[in-house]
């Protein structure tokens, strides 16, 4: 038995009233806030991110042989193939602190290679390539750029949106000074891919300058794929929550199984008001971080269940409310404990990852906040209510007494119908005997 019993029921209007609120908040923001902020996985239409940031280096190449370059963290990395196979150099920014040194170097490393420092004194931690990918070096010139250092001067939202136009959305990625933009544009006119990225690159270039607009992700979906992957994505969830009513219904009974679906509905709902409030982007990996708190949401409210259920045959001389409050306190510290140590598993990544990754660790960290409030107050609640024992009570608890009483029933023998029991001759016979 746990030690000391908390009373949860007691608190069930106050979680009513606070999930009625978050509810309320949510419906609220959507209507004010116009929708979802859809990724480019439900919206049809071009997405790209890009960063402003100023040409610093120029490479061309005219050997005989192929080689790429490729940078990481200012690092730059050069692989040769020829007839005899590869080779590899590594220059590191740590060796070679500016563009300038850095240009030197290059120029001695390889025959046929031209290194061209267009701003000497950047440092070379700051350079970036478009994708963080190899690229083959040629007679055309490949430029690395560097990202902006300057934290009090630096391309705002306001001047790209300027830039693009009103059918634009902008969004700004990480700090504002490093010039990191996320945009998406609607695809109504059904123009292909090319087209549309050919439109961003000259308004960007015709404002900031040729070669400033560097590419870091680039993503094109077509209407018919995205309303296919948004009509599937709720239909998943749906099938999902259909598929856990049968079986808490199947395994407990129905005022559990009512109670946890309605349960698994609120965290849901209240997870898609925070997104909307925060204006968190809604793509596939939303779509993954709902269906994990659902998971772990049900994991918590079938663990309490089951306790209310084994304990019910045990403390059967209590009333419902006493035996709720009883089996979400011996399971309470279990819930708490695992939501904490799944939460500080999770927030590293919420704070330091960036893209999908931390996006869907935000998601994860207030889901499980939700499933643990949710499945401590509001399911034992939902349970109580539903539950067709009115009452509040269950059958008492047979005493001593009692079960001799049952003993002596058992013992007393069934008289035989057609037997007549003399009860007025003995009657009279008492009479007699008080005459005597």
């Amino acid at each position: 038995m746990v030690n000391k019993t908390y009373q949860i029921t007691k608190l069930r209007f106050i979680a009513l009233a606070v999930s009625v609120v978050l509810l309320l908040t949510g419906i609220i923001s959507y209507a004010v806030l116009g929708g979802f902020n859809l990724g480019i996985d439900f919206q049809s239409g071009f997405s790209q991110r890009v960063q402003i940031a100023n040409p610093a280096l120029s490479l061309t190449y005219t050997g005989d042989d192929s080689v790429t370059v490729n940078v990481s963290n200012g690092t730059i990395s050069l692989v040769i193939r020829d007839g005899n196979g590869s080779r590899s150099l590594e220059y590191l920014s740590s060796t070679y602190k500016t563009v300038s040194e850095m240009a030197t170097v290059l120029n001695t490393a390889v025959d046929g290679l031209q290194a061209n420092a267009i701003e000497g004194e950047v440092p070379t931690s700051a350079l970036i390539t478009g994708f963080g990918l190899a690229s083959l070096l040629s007679s055309d010139g490949f430029v690395i750029n560097s990202s902006n250092q300057d934290r009090t001067s630096f391309v705002t939202i306001d001047d790209m949106r300027n830039t693009l136009g009103s059918s634009a959305s902008v969004q700004v990625v990480g700090d504002e000074y490093e010039q990191i933009f996320q945009i998406r544009l609607g695809n109504e006119e059904g123009l292909l891919e090319d087209e549309l990225s050919k439109q961003v690159s000259s308004s960007l270039a015709n404002e900031f300058g040729e070669g400033s607009a560097v590419v870091l992700q680039s993503d094109f979906v077509g209407p018919k794929y995205s309303d296919t992957l948004l009509s599937g994505s709720i239909l998943i969830v749906v099938v999902s929550i259909t598929l856990i009513l049968l079986y808490i219904w199947f395994r407990f009974k129905l005022a559990f199984a009512l109670a946890a679906v309605i349960t698994l509905v609120h965290d849901t709902f209240l997870l898609i008001g925070f997104i909307t409030i925060l204006r968190l982007e809604v793509s596939s990996t939303t779509i993954a971080a709902l269906l994990t708190i659902i998971g772990y949401s049900l994991n918590n409210v079938i663990v309490i269940f089951d306790r209310i259920r084994e304990n019910k045959p045990l403390l059967t001389n209590v009333s419902i409310m006493k035996l709720i409050d009883t089996s979400v306190s011996q399971s309470l510290s279990r819930t708490l404990f695992s939501s904490l140590t799944t939460i500080l598993a999770i927030l590293p990544l919420a704070i330091f990852a960036s893209g999908a990754i931390q996006l869907f660790a935000i998601e994860m960290v207030f889901g499980i906040i939700v499933g643990a409030y949710s499945s401590n107050l509001l399911a034992p609640a939902l349970f109580m209510w539903i539950s067709k024992d009115k009452k509040g009570t269950t059958r008492p608890v047979p005493t001593v007494s009692t079960i001799e009483e049952k003993k002596d029933v058992d013992n007393v023998k069934e008289v035989p119908a057609d037997v007549v029991v003399p009860n007025v001759e003995r009657k009279q016979k008492g009479k007699r005997q008080q005459k005597k």
